[in-house]
C-alpha cells in the first residue's frame, strides 16, 4: 500500500489553502493536557461537513465573545491531531516515517471523531503493514476492536489470532482485567486450539479476579461465595463447551465448583462423563490395556458407584488382570443390580470365565449354564462352557459347546483352538490339526496352539513337525515347561532329550508332564488337563 494517499484531490487543494492562508476562523481546538496543550485554528463549516462528531459537538457549544467556539481534545496527541487536522483540509495521508503506534492512535482518534473514510483507510494499513506490531500489542488491538462496529475487520485479525494462537491472550498478565464483552466475544469464537479444560481453568480466574474476598483455599468457601462467583460468570458459564472437557479435568476442576452450575446442566455432565468412561474403560480392556481400563472404571464409579455396567467391566478387567477376588466382588455387585436379562447374562458369563480361572468348576459351569439360559446363542459363553467342560473331562459336550461357538463367530482362533486341544485329548489326532491350522492361519503366533499342535505331531509320530511347531513356540515364550518338556521329548528321537528336560525342571520341578527318561523313550504321555492358557 503507498504511504501517501489523497481525497478529492482538487476540493482538498482549495480547503488546505484556506486552512494555510486565512484568518477568518472561527473554531480553536485545545489538544492536548497541560501543561502540553496545542491550538489549532479551524472553520466550523469544514469541520461539520467531515464528521458528525464535530457538528453534535460545535452545536453544543456558543460562542465567546470574539465569536469563536473552542473545542477541547484531552485524550488525542497533538501529533495525532495534526495528522487528522491536515486530512480534514488536504484530503492527504502520509504514514511515511510514522511509527506504528502513532498510526494505531490515528486510528482511535479518527473512529471517536467519526472520519468514516480515515478509519477504513489506517485500519486496512495496519493490517497490511503491521501485522507483527499488532500482534506484539494483541491485547490492546483486541479491546480497541471493540469498541464499536467501524472496526469490524480488526476484530476478525483479532478472532483468527486467537483460533490459531488462544495462548496470546489467554497466558497474558492483563487477561484478568479484560472486559466481560472480550471475555464472552472469546468464549463464543469456535474452534479455538486449546484444551476445553484450560479454557474453563483461565475462565473461573477471571470472575475469581473480580471478588477479592473469596478465600484462597477453596475448602473454605461459602454458599455464599459460589454465589457470588456465579453472579460474576453468569453470562459466560452457558459459553463452555463442558462437553468437551476431558473426564480428568471435569473431574479435578470442575467438579469443585458444581456449585456455581444449573443442577440440570451438572446432572447431563455427569450422566455424559460417566458414560464416556464406562465406554473407553471397556474399550481398553477389549485392546488389552488392562492398568488403563482399571484407572478409567474406578473414575466412572466414583461418579456413579453402583453403576452396573461399570462393575461388570471391572469385574471382567480385574479377571484378566488375575485379580480373581475382586472381580468376583464386582460381579455379585452388579448382579444384584442389574435388571436387564442381557445385561444379566453379560455378567453371568464373566463370573463363571472367573471361576474357571479359580479352579472353582461346579460354580462356573453353573453361571455359563444360566447365561446360557437368557442368550442361548451366545459364542463367547458356549466357548468358555466348552472350555469348562474339557477340563472336566466331558469331552463331547466340550467339542459341541466349541462347535456352537464357531457356527456363530467360525473366525475364533481360540474357540479352534480349544476345540483343537479337546480332539487331540480324545486322540482325534486329524481333527485337531484341521482345528489347529486354521486357528494358526488367523494368530501364526500363539504359542499355546503352536504347542498343542507340536504335541499333536509327536504323538502322529510326526517328529520333524512337531520340533518345529516346539520351537516357535518357545521362541514366544521361553520359560514353558510344558512345552520345553514336549520339545525334550522329540528330540529324544534324535538322543538330545537330556538337555530339554533338565531345563524343564528348572521351571517347574513338580510340573506333571516333567517325565523320567524311561516314559520319555517309551512315549508314554499321560493327558493333562491343566489350563494352558488364561
Amino acid at each position: 500500500m503507498k504511504m501517501t494517499t489523497k481525497f478529492f484531490e482538487q476540493l482538498s487543494n482549495n480547503l488546505s489553502e484556506l486552512f494555510k492562508n486565512s484568518n477568518e476562523y472561527n473554531v480553536i481546538i485545545e489538544v492536548g493536557q497541560s501543561p502540553n496543550i496545542q491550538t489549532f485554528k479551524a472553520h466550523s463549516i469544514i469541520l461539520n461537513s467531515r464528521s458528525l462528531y464535530f457538528k453534535n459537538k460545535l452545536n453544543a457549544i456558543t460562542y465567546n465573545d470574539d465569536n469563536i467556539k473552542i473545542i477541547k481534545e484531552t485524550n488525542i496527541s497533538i501529533k495525532v491531531f495534526e495528522i487528522i487536522i491536515k486530512y480534514i483540509y488536504s484530503g492527504t495521508i502520509s504514514f511515511e516515517n510514522i511509527n506504528t503506534s502513532i498510526i494505531f492512535e490515528l486510528l482511535i482518534a479518527s473512529n471517536e471523531l467519526g472520519l468514516e473514510e480515515l478509519i477504513k483507510h489506517t485500519q486496512s494499513f495496519l493490517l497490511d503493514n503491521n501485522p507483527p506490531w499488532l500482534r506484539h500489542n494483541f491485547l490492546r488491538v483486541l479491546q480497541t476492536s471493540f469498541k464499536d462496529d467501524n472496526l469490524k475487520d480488526l476484530q476478525q485479525f483479532c478472532t483468527n489470532m486467537i483460533v490459531k494462537y488462544p495462548n496470546i491472550i489467554f497466558d497474558s498478565d492483563e487477561f484478568l482485567t479484560l472486559s466481560e464483552n472480550i471475555l464472552v466475544f472469546i468464549l463464543k469464537i469456535d474452534n479455538i486450539q486449546m484444551d476445553e479444560g484450560k479454557i474453563w481453568d483461565h475462565t473461573i480466574n477471571w470472575g475469581i479476579a473480580r471478588n477479592s474476598f473469596l478465600p484462597h483455599n477453596l475448602d473454605q468457601w461459602t454458599d455464599e461465595h459460589f454465589l457470588a462467583l456465579k453472579h460474576s460468570l453468569q453470562n459466560c458459564l452457558s459459553l463452555i463447551r463442558y462437553f468437551h472437557i476431558s473426564a480428568e479435568d471435569v473431574i479435578e476442576k470442575v467438579q469443585p465448583y458444581k456449585k456455581i452450575l444449573d443442577s440440570t446442566l451438572w446432572k447431563e455432565i455427569i450422566e455424559t462423563l460417566a458414560l464416556a468412561l464406562r465406554t473407553k474403560g471397556k474399550d481398553c480392556r477389549i485392546k488389552g490395556k488392562y492398568e488403563e481400563s482399571l484407572a478409567v472404571l474406578n473414575k466412572s464409579l466414583e461418579i456413579e458407584p453402583n453403576n452396573a455396567f461399570a462393575l461388570t467391566n471391572r469385574g471382567a478387567t480385574y479377571r484378566l488382570m488375575g485379580k480373581y477376588e475382586e472381580s468376583i466382588n464386582d460381579l455379585n455387585k452388579s448382579l444384584n443390580i442389574i435388571q436387564n436379562d442381557v445385561d444379566i447374562a453379560e455378567a453371568l458369563t464373566f463370573r463363571g470365565e472367573t471361576y474357571r480361572m479359580m479352579g472353582r468348576y461346579e460354580e462356573s459351569l453353573k453361571d455359563l449354564n444360566k447365561s446360557l439360559e437368557i442368550i442361548p446363542n451366545d459364542a463367547k459363553t458356549s466357548k468358555f462352557r466348552g472350555d469348562i467342560y474339557r477340563l472336566i473331562g466331558r469331552y463331547e459336550e466340550s467339542i459341541n459347546d466349541f462347535t456352537k461357538s464357531l457356527e456363530i463367530n467360525p473366525n475364533d482362533a481360540r474357540a479352534l483352538m480349544q476345540r483343537g486341544e479337546t480332539y487331540y485329548i480324545i486322540k482325534k489326532y486329524k481333527e485337531s490339526l484341521v482345528d489347529l491350522n486354521r486357528s494358526l492361519e488367523i494368530e501364526p503366533n500363539n504359542a499355546n496352539a503352536l504347542s498343542i499342535r507340536g504335541e499333536v505331531y509327536f504323538s502322529m509320530e510326526k517328529y520333524k513337525e512337531s520340533l518345529i511347531d516346539l520351537n516357535k513356540s518357545l521362541e514366544i515364550k521361553p520359560n514353558d515347561a510344558r512345552t520345553l518338556n514336549m520339545r525334550g521329548a522329540a528330540l529324544g528321537k534324535y538322543n538330545e532329550s537330556f538337555v530339554d528336560s533338565d531345563k524343564s525342571l528348572k521351571y517347574d520341578l513338580i510340573n506333571s508332564r516333567t517325565l523320567n527318561q524311561h516314559e520319555i523313550t517309551n512315549h508314554s504321555f499321560p493327558i493333562i488337563t491343566n489350563i494352558r492358557y488364561l
